[in-house]
């Protein structure tokens, strides 16, 4: 039988690369989107109330909306098992991403669901910023 790849890799180098503190911060990420996904799905307007929701939402549309939360959800679990530190530093983008479009649709609408997600979307942002930060750090030396 051939081999398939020449190509090995050690666990030391793959330690070497891993950001661990980033990677911990993940946990963060995907404690919140998978059952607040799950939520979504099953009890909607329960989950609008306990985030204080002013509105009244479509039910059609907040289960969509957990159907997408709850994939995000399994995407940050896959890279925390297959430890995809490569990919890590793309989640600060994202959620980036995600506050910004958080906070202008609370201008716009004023629903303090929207500023409650915005801010735990917010921590997690900076403690995967701090983690990434201070393990890039040590990796340079």
């Amino acid at each position: 039988m051939t081999a398939l790849s020449s190509t090995s890799v050690t666990a030391t180098s793959a330690k070497h690369r891993e950001l661990p503190r980033t990677r911990l911060s993940l946990y963060y990420l995907a404690g919140y989107t998978l059952p607040v996904g799950l939520a979504l799905m099953f009890v909607p307007q329960l989950t609008m109330q306990l985030l204080f929701s002013n509105h009244v939402y479509d039910d059609l549309g907040l289960r969509i909306g957990g159907v997408f939360l709850f994939s995000l959800g399994l995407i940050v679990a896959g890279m925390i098992i297959r430890e995809v530190s490569r990919a890590y530093v793309i989640t600060l983008f994202v959620r980036a991403f995600i506050i910004t479009a958080l906070l202008t649709l609370f201008i716009q609408y004023r629903d303090p669901a929207l500023l409650a997600t915005s801010t735990v979307v917010t921590i997690g942002w900076i403690l995967t910023l701090l983690g990434w930060r201070k393990d890039t750090a040590e990796q340079r030396g």
